[in-house]
């Protein structure tokens, strides 16, 4: 029953373990845990074993029975159960949890929506963020008996299994349209079938840019038309909320206007991104082009079917050489000119082979972003599971 748990605050029931070890006494063969090693929902990615002098800093030791959290950012819930021992950064707190609270139950309760939006506000820091283990410490948490921290936790592991479950499914459908490109096409950069070559430039007539305005309005707040960010095409796909508020005395060209079945791609951006490509299926009405992403516009009659070029355009071959082109002094930021990217040679199959794939293209998008909707009801369920757990309303 409810009546039977007490609250507490964190630092009453678990202890934040700081000690540190110098870099130099760190054992040769020691597992080390940086924040980039903590994924989603705590699992461990790309763990290793470091050697004696590896480490230039102290670190903190950790083991089997800690819960490892993430300071920096705590809205990024970096919360993990290591089944090892080993070393981690200082911007992890070991935190082991005292005789009347389970190891599992804390985890959980570390990771719950309200306790990650607490220590988000109770962050110091502009550009990297920390909550200080004094905050974490105060946060108070409720304390059920054991066995039903054990009862919990169980619960809230299963449902957290099954979210992994279809995170996994929906990152294969993410990769799917790709892997069927190179199943029918194979890598363009070693044209396996021996398609047509030909310069971008040959099927491109042109890019045709917009022009990024100064927004004089709260984001939220309607206008009349609304300009594109570059992160709306970052991800591959696109992402109309991306996009910012224009003055509603500015009168657009219509060609600025972007419009279903366009192709934009990102002649701006950082080395890696630079090059990005979405296909729009649908936008809404009034969206505008900004200056760093350019609409393709397709040479007459049309010998490349815009699905095509997009996935094509992912392609590792066709990412090496947009990078190889793309010029600037900044690390954070690299262009493209059109000439350079019109003169980059692609395979050009058939464009009837072409619409093939685009047909199965749309039937995998169509699967994608219902999986997609669906991991997000998910989400927000799990979410409600998480508080429920936690008032003792499971």
């Amino acid at each position: 029953a409810v009546n039977c748990w007490r609250r507490a605050p964190l630092g009453e029931v678990a202890r934040f373990e700081r000690a540190t070890i110098n870099a130099q006494d760190i054992k040769d063969g020691a597992l080390y845990v940086g924040l980039e090693n903590i994924g989603a929902g705590g699992a461990f990615v790309n763990v290793r074993n470091v050697a004696a002098g590896d480490l230039a800093s102290n670190k903190f030791a950790f083991g089997e029975h800690h819960v490892l959290y993430g300071k920096l950012r705590p809205y990024l819930a970096k919360v993990a159960r290591p089944t090892f021992s080993g070393v981690c950064s200082t911007d992890i707190l070991p935190i082991l949890p005292g005789p009347g609270l389970t190891r599992d139950f804390l985890a959980h309760f570390l990771r719950s929506p309200r306790v990650v939006d607490l220590a988000t506000s109770r962050s110091t820091g502009v550009n990297l963020p920390r909550v200080s283990p004094d905050a974490l410490a105060g946060f108070e948490m409720p304390v059920p008996p054991l066995c039903e921290q054990r009862r919990i936790a169980a619960i809230l592991d299963q449902a957290d299994a099954l979210k992994a479950t279809r995170r996994a499914a929906t990152r294969r459908l993410d990769q799917l349209v790709l892997a069927t490109f190179l199943d029918m096409f194979g890598d363009p950069g070693v044209n396996p079938n021996a398609w047509t070559s030909e310069p971008i430039g040959a099927y491109v007539a042109k890019f045709q840019g917009g022009k990024s305005i100064e927004a004089d309005k709260d984001e939220a707040e309607p206008t009349l038309y609304r300009v594109l960010k570059v992160s709306a095409v970052t991800q591959m796909r696109f992402n109309a909320e991306e996009s910012k508020p224009v003055p509603n005395d500015y009168a657009p060209p219509s060609e600025h206007i972007v419009r279903p079945g366009d192709l934009l791609f990102s002649r701006a951006n950082t080395s890696e991104l630079v090059g990005a490509v979405a296909y729009i299926e649908t936008v809404p009405a009034n969206t505008l082009l900004p200056d760093k992403l350019w609409r393709f516009v397709w040479s007459q009659p049309q010998q490349a079917d815009p699905l095509f070029v997009w996935a094509l355009f992912q392609t590792k071959a066709i990412r090496r050489e947009i990078s190889k082109r793309a010029t600037g002094t900044s690390g954070s930021m690299k262009n493209i000119s059109q000439a350079k990217l019109r003169g980059i040679r692609t395979i050009l199959p058939p464009l009837g082979i072409q619409q093939q794939f685009a047909m199965r293209a749309r039937e995998l998008e169509r699967a994608r972003i219902l999986q997609h909707r669906s991991l997000t009801e998910f989400d927000a369920l799990f979410a409600s599971l998480q508080h429920r757990a936690f008032r003792g309303e499971l």
